[in-house]
């Protein structure tokens, strides 16, 4: 069996969180390996993120979602959330996943599963399970996963060319959080956005990238066959 080609969608969370960190995601794009990111649409800096995100950026949702919710309750505010975004951005999210991960609570992923398989949207899979949960309704997402947010900062120039020299055949989503220190957000996660958005634009990596004969992909690319479920 021929061996599927090496492809990375690198994402960057946290897109509307605060003007310091769009600013790094935006930067970790132009001069680096981002090529998708996902964007809170509740947050007041929200509207200008999404108006401001280059074309050239897979945008997608980065949902907010009480875990506490039951599906019923998680789908509404789900399709609340991919509603906005389209208000505030003229087209649909690129993918969806949420913010600190809450939507891999059992009824919460139900509800992320119904709905992407609906309006056609691939969705974050953080492991094997997720994965074939959302791949048996029919959700495309990659095939491999790569990131830890519990680092403080999980992507050093050393760490991400190492992960990189590692790359499985077939599609890996990378998750980082590149950015600057925040001026209004309150998170712990602050001045490691600066390490991680010097290892992302670092030529080094880029090396690495290409020694490992993978290409970089976008959320928008998962509908060709590679990753088809």
């Amino acid at each position: 069996m021929r061996p599927r080609p090496k492809r990375l969608v690198v994402n960057a969370d946290d897109l509307g969180y605060d003007p310091e960190i769009d600013r790094g995601i935006f930067e970790a794009h132009a001069r680096g390996m981002v090529t998708s990111a996902t964007a809170m649409v509740d947050t007041p800096f929200a509207p200008a993120a999404l108006r401001a995100a280059p074309a050239s950026l897979a945008l997608g949702l980065h949902a907010v979602m009480d875990p506490a919710l039951n599906r019923a309750q998680a789908e509404a505010e789900l399709l609340r959330q991919i509603a906005r975004f389209a208000a505030l951005r003229g087209a649909l999210p690129t993918h969806l996943d949420s913010h600190k991960h809450h939507y891999a609570r059992p009824e919460l992923l139900e509800a992320f599963a119904a709905v992407a398989a609906a309006r056609g949207l691939p969705v974050r899979a953080l492991d094997a399970r997720m994965r074939d949960l959302l791949r048996a309704h029919g959700v495309r997402t990659t095939d491999h996963f790569l990131g830890d947010a519990d680092l403080r900062p999980c992507w050093t120039p050393e760490r991400l060319a190492a992960a990189l020299a590692a790359l499985e055949d077939g599609t890996t989503e990378l998750m980082c959080h590149p950015g600057y220190a925040p001026s209004h957000a309150r998170t712990s996660f602050g001045v490691e956005r600066e390490v991680e958005l010097r290892a992302l634009c670092d030529a080094r990596v880029r090396e690495a990238l290409a020694r490992a004969g993978a290409v970089l992909v976008s959320f928008r690319d998962l509908a060709s066959p590679d990753t088809a479920p």
